[in-house]
């Protein structure tokens, strides 16, 4: 399939994306996901799913006939600076949901699949898509300073002495992820089970921290996805920076806190 401009702009995102995590260390290896619905960007024909490879896969119905960009299980994200094309690919998914073909994508990469992560994936587009949202991109990836929280003792185990934390770090935090991070217990990656908490977890907040593993953010492209997590990450930062520094942070008042509300 020959991609538009529109498609091929919101690719360039993923793309400079992937360089961010990979020079924050945030993407070791096989690490971390994006995928986009492209959905109603561009028509795919019956042509451009002649001789492409087809999976079988069911899927809740509300996921027929979608359009998606989805970066391949066990690909590096770093190569996707370079070669998204090969590391990533485009799936049309068809009309009774049982299937999809992979239209875009997988050059030089013939065994390519969607990212392990694809049930999570497609289940936080069809959620954004029932809440008349603008979030197309689905961003998943390890960022340190948060996984490290995750281990916390307390901080790790409690979704409300966490996000106060790391909201009285800086006036930014609390103003630019006003929804805060919902922590997800461990899980299996690629679950059913994790996919259920993230859904759960993104109706009220703007991140899912996934406990000893990762953390996942949407946005209404790769950018703004990134942005949730790197604000949250520097709170994080911040906060264990503190403590290696031998004291517990003071962080803002609850007052100072309450004072920002006027930019939320």
């Amino acid at each position: 399939m020959l991609i538009n401009q529109t498609i091929a702009n919101e690719i360039s995102k993923v793309s400079e994306i992937a360089a961010y995590l990979w020079q924050r260390e945030w993407a070791e290896r096989n690490a971390g996901n994006i995928s986009v619905n492209l959905t109603g960007l561009q028509n795919v024909s019956s042509k451009d799913k002649e001789n492409k490879k087809y999976i079988e896969c069911l899927m809740p119905e509300e996921a027929s006939d979608m359009l998606l960009f989805i970066t391949g299980t066990g690909e590096r994200l770093r190569e996707l600076v370079n070669l998204p094309e090969k590391v990533a690919c485009i799936i049309s998914i068809d009309h009774q949901a049982k299937g999809y073909h992979i239209v875009w994508g997988g050059i030089d990469n013939p065994g390519i699949l969607p990212t392990s992560e694809f049930i999570s994936h497609l289940l936080i587009h069809l959620f954004n898509t029932s809440q008349n949202n603008t979030h197309r991109c689905v961003l998943h990836t390890h960022p340190i300073e948060l996984i490290a929280l995750s281990h916390h003792p307390e901080l790790g185990h409690n979704e409300a002495k966490l996000n106060k934390a790391l909201w009285s770090m800086l006036p930014e935090i609390r103003v630019f992820i006003p929804k805060g991070i919902c922590i997800a217990p461990y899980e299996l990656p690629g679950s059913l089970a994790l996919a259920k908490h993230t859904t759960e977890g993104l109706n009220n907040h703007s991140i899912v921290l996934w406990s000893k593993h990762g953390a996942l953010a949407t946005g209404k492209d790769a950018l703004e996805a990134f942005d949730f997590i790197d604000v949250a990450n520097k709170a994080a930062k911040i906060y264990l920076k503190c403590l290696q520094a031998g004291f517990i942070p003071e962080g803002m008042s609850e007052e100072q806190m309450k004072g920002l509300e006027i930019f939320l």
